[in-house]
């Protein structure tokens, strides 16, 4: 089973000092309900082997509400790769954001280079609110990160 991962946008900003204060303003963007970030710093030399997550009890109900999030934090770099099914998933830059469908894929990394790779999964129930900003985000591409009322 082949599976893409599909790129919605970017998010410009300074990727260069992560605070907590900086992961929550980035997941308010988002506006998923009962979410949950997760910062995921991957050193040089570790794997995590193949994986499916099951995400089903953010929703039991209506699991296909449930989305997750890949926001980049760190430039890819030679030896940063994802694996999603079959698929390999390298050249990013800090600010991308990426998708996939978790209900029907298992994905891999690795970090085979000398830099740490970081990347912020949100997860939770999409809202008319989450899909109207990864509509504008898709539309425009670009989302400018600061600390004000709209950025668009």
């Amino acid at each position: 089973m082949s599976m893409s991962i599909t790129k919605l946008g970017k998010l410009v900003g300074s990727w260069s000092s992560i605070n907590d204060v900086l992961l929550q303003q980035v997941n308010n963007l988002f506006k998923l309900r009962d979410s949950t970030i997760y910062l995921d710093i991957q050193k040089p030399n570790q794997v995590c082997p193949f994986i499916k997550d099951d995400l089903t009890h953010y929703n039991i109900d209506q699991p296909f509400t449930v989305k997750r999030i890949f926001i980049h934090l760190t430039n890819w770099e030679p030896g940063h790769f994802y694996c999603i099914n079959s698929q390999i998933h390298t050249n990013w830059s800090a600010g991308d954001v990426y998708e996939f469908d978790w209900h029907n894929g298992s994905y891999a990394s690795a970090n085979a280079g000398s830099a740490d790779r970081t990347i912020l999964h949100l997860t939770g129930i999409i809202t008319e609110e989450s899909n109207e900003f990864l509509a504008r985000l898709k539309r425009f591409d670009t989302y400018a990160l600061e600390l004000k009322e709209s950025s668009w």
